[in-house]
């Protein structure tokens, strides 16, 4: 073990965030759907196990080893809703999320041609059905945002008195948002309500500097 070593190691590895069990990539799918611009939603299959079946998410899944994130992001949207690479084009990366369990999510905002929603044949064996929801309508939506806890609790095993703190210690808590958004009987929420509000935000943000940069 040298310095050496550790130089050309770690500096030469991908960043990621500590603690990760898990890594993910999915696409936020900007489609022009009768004449609105729109993001596409799919519905997991209710076969799936493991896997939140009937739960509404964008197209995603699990990054295998070796894969770039977004090149994870575009596989699975072909292999879910069967648009190939060559009908997306990837506007940027977004901000990265981590939930509770400590998984990380690298999520893609990206525009679908009007061949790749011509395209659009979702698997049966994954999804249960896919909509459109306008972005004028979220931008719109009086969201319902939950709140609940997230809190550390030790059971006897800890070591408190070893490491001489109290069992009373005071652990950093905090609090985890739920945004829930409903459109024609579909409901948006969890990471994947996360996800659309962090867009929505950035995009009101984006607009608002539009219009103070018009003369």
């Amino acid at each position: 073990m040298t310095v050496d070593r550790m130089k050309q190691y770690f500096r030469n590895r991908e960043l990621g965030l500590q603690c990760t069990v898990s890594e993910y990539a999915v696409l936020l799918p900007l489609v022009e759907h009768r004449g609105k611009l729109c993001l596409l939603y799919e519905t997991r299959a209710e076969t799936l196990v493991g896997h939140q079946p009937g739960e509404v998410c964008f197209p995603g899944g699990r990054r295998e080893k070796g894969e770039k994130p977004v090149d994870t992001a575009l596989r699975e949207t072909w292999e879910e809703l069967g648009i190939p690479a060559g009908d997306i084009e990837v506007i940027a990366p977004l901000d990265v999320v981590q939930d509770i369990s400590d998984r990380v999510i690298y999520p893609f905002l990206a525009a679908i041609t009007p061949e790749g929603t011509e395209k659009l044949q979702a698997s049966e064996a994954e999804v249960k059905n896919t909509f459109f929801v306008p972005l004028d309508y979220l931008l719109d939506y009086e969201e319902e945002v939950y709140r609940y806890p997230v809190r550390f609790e030790a059971d006897d095993s800890f070591p408190f008195e070893r490491m001489g703190f109290p069992k009373d210690y005071p652990w950093r808590s905090g609090w985890m948002d739920v945004p829930i958004y409903e459109y024609e009987g579909h409901f948006i929420w969890g990471l994947t309500g996360r996800m659309t509000r962090w867009l929505l935000d950035h995009l009101r943000a984006m607009a608002e500097t539009w219009e103070e940069e018009e003369p």
